[in-house]
């Protein structure tokens, strides 16, 4: 049995699932199969993956497109390694992937999950980072990833022991925020912070053309669900502004709202004690105090309440406020 299965959705990636598979075959940690399952794809994808001539390479074909999750759960069930390491099917690995990440997970048996720094393919931007520990990453569970879904390599007795699956019914980006959201009350998460995966950005990406605001509202009803947090649209909303994500322009209105909203969310965690209280309240404060520029890029009024509600007004965000108001009066 090999060790390590490549795991591979599979879903009209023919232009870029042979250079996934490859740099797979790539890896420099040898004991590796290559697991890609096909969603019923319609182009040329599965037959790129038939031409590669690795017996390590496994095609698991589809009759018809279910949709990822359980293409994903369909995976997790084949998978014949030790540990499963997550590849979307447009995206690349370093050939030392495999080997830091095995060796990671073998000095770190506590670990079940551990992802990486993900490169962007053809932009010269800082490749993007998660944290690097649990302790780090726990607190932030309400607001994303522990680690990018796409980068990791997981225990695959994590997950057949607790039964974790991808919800199959969830058809829209979130998947994978949802799965780790599960996977966090069996497990712990860390990161190595080099870029061992290359993210290919393009039209091609399930999230291109959609909206963002609905589908991360959608994320944010299940995740509260699972925290058993009941909450209302308009509380998702404020919440979706800790995210820089508005529906509309904000109103002093709205603005108080979040800060009472933050005010909640604080006294339900010291309540519960679902996350550490200190980095859960600082990350709140840090996404508080980083709207104000985009508040007083759309209202001066509602920038006003925001320092206010601050407890402070400093003179640098006071410039700010009046310039901003002052390029709306010309514009």
């Amino acid at each position: 049995m090999p060790r390590v299965t490549v795991l591979i959705t599979l879903y009209n990636k023919g232009a870029f699932v042979e250079e996934a598979v490859r740099s797979a075959l790539g890896s420099d940690y040898r004991d590796i199969e290559v697991l890609v399952v096909d969603d019923g794809s319609t182009d040329s994808g599965p037959a790129h993956v038939r031409a590669i001539a690795d017996d390590r390479v496994r095609l698991l074909m589809g009759d018809r497109n279910t949709g990822r999750p359980a293409a994903a759960n369909r995976g997790f069930a084949a998978a014949k390694g030790e540990f499963i390491a997550v590849l979307d099917a447009d995206d690349v690995m370093r050939s030392d992937r495999i080997s830091n990440q095995v060796a990671f997970l073998d000095a770190h048996p506590e670990i079940g999950i551990v992802g990486s720094s993900l490169g962007l393919m053809g932009k010269d931007e800082e490749p993007w980072s998660w944290p690097r520990t649990d302790e780090e990453s726990r607190p932030m569970l309400l607001f994303g990833d522990p680690v990018c879904y796409g980068t990791t390599m997981m225990r695959r007795a994590l997950i057949m022991g607790h039964a974790l699956r991808c919800d199959e019914q969830w058809r829209r980006p979130g998947m994978d925020y949802l799965f780790l959201l599960d996977a966090s009350a069996h497990t712990r998460f860390a990161n190595i912070m080099e870029p061992l995966t290359t993210y290919r950005v393009g039209v091609h990406n399930m999230r291109h053309g959609r909206d963002a605001f609905d589908d991360r509202a959608a994320s944010y009803h299940a995740a509260f669900a699972r925290f058993g947090i009941a909450v209302t649209d308009a509380e998702v909303e404020l919440q979706l502004m800790l995210h820089g994500l508005y529906r509309s322009k904000p109103d002093a209105a709205q603005v108080r709202a979040l800060r009472l909203w933050i005010g909640k969310l604080k006294a339900i965690n010291r309540e519960r004690a679902l996350f550490a209280i200190g980095p859960f309240e600082a990350e709140l404060d840090r996404r508080w105090a980083k709207r104000f520029h985009e508040i007083a890029d759309k209202s001066a009024r509602a920038a006003w309440i925001h320092l206010r509600l601050s407890g402070e007004v400093p003179l640098p965000r006071l410039r700010y406020l009046v310039s901003a108001a002052a390029r709306r009066a010309i514009a």
